[in-house]
């Protein structure tokens, strides 16, 4: 159960970076291929660990990456429930930026880097959303979906 939250939780560094809305983040397509490419390293790893995340959503979570992958209108068509949420909430990693707090990040996305390094692998995606919120924890200006899933895939 722990991990299908951690799954889901590894939102809230893009959210942040995003410095939007939950709802109007998960609604573009290229916030939402960056959090697909979170979840899918995480989920291999887990796989290399012979971890099954539980089921606590519609979809099983080895396959809500592919759900997020969709162009938006299918997203909305099909996942319109990850969409009906209050339009102004937001993650409390963003409101740890926003008060200058430091956030959960090292708890969060660390957990998967620190999963990839007892295997001798490394979590690219996971390392790199670590790196841009310690840099926004001094320095936060938002990244547009595009942006960000460009600095994602490098």
């Amino acid at each position: 159960m722990q991990w299908s939250k951690l799954l889901l939780n590894l939102n809230n560094p893009i959210n942040a970076l995003s410095d939007l809305p939950l709802r109007d983040e998960l609604s573009q397509r290229a916030y939402r291929r960056c959090l697909a490419a979170a979840q899918a390293e995480s989920l291999a790893l887990l796989a290399a660990h012979g971890i099954e995340p539980a089921r606590i959503l519609a979809v099983p979570m080895r396959r809500f990456p592919a759900v997020l992958r969709l162009p938006d209108f299918l997203f909305r068509r099909l996942a319109g429930s990850v969409l009906a949420i209050d339009p102004l909430a937001r993650t409390s990693m963003w409101e740890d930026l926003k008060a200058g707090r430091p956030t959960e990040i090292d708890y969060l996305n660390g957990e998967v880097v620190r999963l990839a390094e007892a295997l001798g692998r490394k979590a690219p995606v996971n390392a790199k959303l670590i790196e841009l919120i310690h840099k926004a924890e001094t320095n936060h200006h938002p990244w547009p979906g595009p942006e960000l899933l460009r600095e994602l895939q490098r």
